[in-house]
């Protein structure tokens, strides 16, 4: 295999195919249109998405480590990837043919769509070194990242439409927003496929007895203890929790945080996330290349440094242009946090352990994902305008009727100043370390 095969390598752009086509799964179900649906268009409070949220991400975190350890195992992680690909996109698939009445089920199906995307993820992971090695899997790293923005900005412009209630004249299946979910599932599906069909699995020097799930959760346990053996690897995941808390949470409401407190409206929305995921494509690839040459804990540092600050700046600026260029900056720290982790946990364990390692990965993120959507939808639940502890910090504060409204999204947004804060002090004491030197055998 050649050691740098470029980006247009056709393995590689069928690696990153996958990344562009679940983040449409990410932008439109996730960000924009699912937690707007419970809230605006059904009146319902927004606890029915952070609840089943957060639970299919404890089901990820608590499955996803064992899955990776077996798949490492049987060298089938493309089976994998492809069963957890087809059951989210089912699953996402069926909710708008179904009345409202059974808006639990609903809810459900929503939440086990998040787990099969969540958990897919690991097995697309482990796959990176598949295709690249060495400090090009850096690049690459980037540069699936980058596709998978244009593939969020791709799937936001083409399910607009649906969103309408009527295409070509048709009315769409499912009410109001919902009409956006079985076309995004189905653009997930037919965009993931390049992946399945020409992405080459390596297989690494494993162990031939066969191993049940009893085996795998024994080499997960195992490999938290010997991460002692693979110096900041566990300090990197505690880390990893809080940034990923602050960030997936960031991603949950940005649509709901867009129309209240920002103040933007149907249109303006989508072409604010569109700036911010133009931003985010053109960043990921930029820091995909520096990467190649910088010191990537140096990388990550500076990344959430620059989180923090614009987070701190998206609670007190209410200009619209300046939220512009917050929302483009928040893009390329998202696409830059991404871009550099996945290479920073490979290059520090062994290729052959790649899926117990990045399940660990999934473990710490979904956990985080876990907690973050809880505190913020209890501070916005108990801060808002209409509740006693909303009323009384209002008034305290001096805030003005129309700015009420805003007061508990921006009290959360600075929880997640501290969330990120205290990652931060943690990853501090991450060794450096240097890039990849295996190589992958044919």
């Amino acid at each position: 295999m050649n050691k740098t095969p470029s980006i247009l390598n056709g393995q590689v752009l069928s690696w990153s195919m996958y990344d562009l086509a679940n983040t449409i799964f990410s932008m439109n179900i996730l960000s924009r249109y699912f937690k707007p649906w419970v809230v605006e268009d059904l009146g319902k409070d927004g606890l029915y998405y952070d609840i089943p949220y957060a639970a299919s991400m404890l089901v990820a975190g608590l499955l996803m480590p064992a899955l990776g350890a077996l798949s490492d195992q049987s060298a089938k992680k493309k089976l994998f990837l492809l069963f957890f690909t087809v059951s989210c996109c089912l699953a996402l698939g069926i909710i708008p043919l179904l009345p409202l009445s059974l808006f639990i089920i609903m809810v459900v199906l929503f939440a086990a769509s998040n787990f099969f995307y969540e958990g897919g993820m690991v097995f697309y992971n482990a796959l990176l070194y598949s295709v690249a090695e060495g400090t090009h899997a850096r690049l690459i790293s980037g540069f699936g990242v980058a596709m998978g923005y244009f593939g969020a900005m791709v799937g936001l412009i083409l399910v607009a439409p649906f969103a309408d209630g009527i295409v070509f004249g048709i009315d769409v299946i499912g009410e109001g927003s919902a009409g956006v979910f079985l076309p995004t599932a189905i653009i997930f599906f037919i965009l993931a496929l390049p992946t399945f069909i020409w992405v080459k699995e390596k297989e690494w020097k494993r162990t031939k007895k066969k191993k049940s799930i009893k085996d795998a959760y024994r080499d997960v346990w195992e490999g938290i203890i010997e991460t002692r053996k693979y110096p900041g690897v566990m300090r990197f995941l505690i880390a990893d929790y809080f940034f990923e808390d602050s960030v997936a949470t960031v991603i949950l409401n940005i649509g709901v945080f867009s129309s209240i407190v920002l103040g933007l409206e149907g249109g303006s929305i989508d072409a604010f996330l569109i700036t911010s995921t133009v931003s985010a494509m053109i960043g990921s690839l930029i820091l995909g290349r520096l990467a190649k040459g910088f010191n990537l804990k140096s990388m990550m540092t500076s990344i959430i440094w620059g989180w923090i600050v614009v987070l701190i700046l998206f609670i007190f600026i209410q200009n619209l242009y300046l939220i512009y260029v917050l929302g483009s900056i928040t893009g390329i720290l998202m696409g830059g946090l991404w871009t550099v982790s996945r290479p920073l946990l490979a290059e520090m364990v062994p290729l052959q352990e790649l899926g117990r390692f990045f399940g660990l990965y999934a473990l710490s993120g979904r956990a985080a994902a876990i907690l973050g959507p809880i505190i913020w939808g209890t501070i916005v639940y108990v801060f808002s305008p209409e509740r006693s502890a909303g009323i009384w910090l209002a008034g305290a504060l001096s805030i003005p009727e129309e700015g009420r409204a805003r007061l508990p999204y921006q009290l959360a947004i600075a929880a997640l100043v501290i969330i990120m804060m205290i990652g931060l002090y943690i990853f501090r004491k991450v060794p450096k370390v240097g890039h990849r030197v295996e190589t992958i055998d044919e």
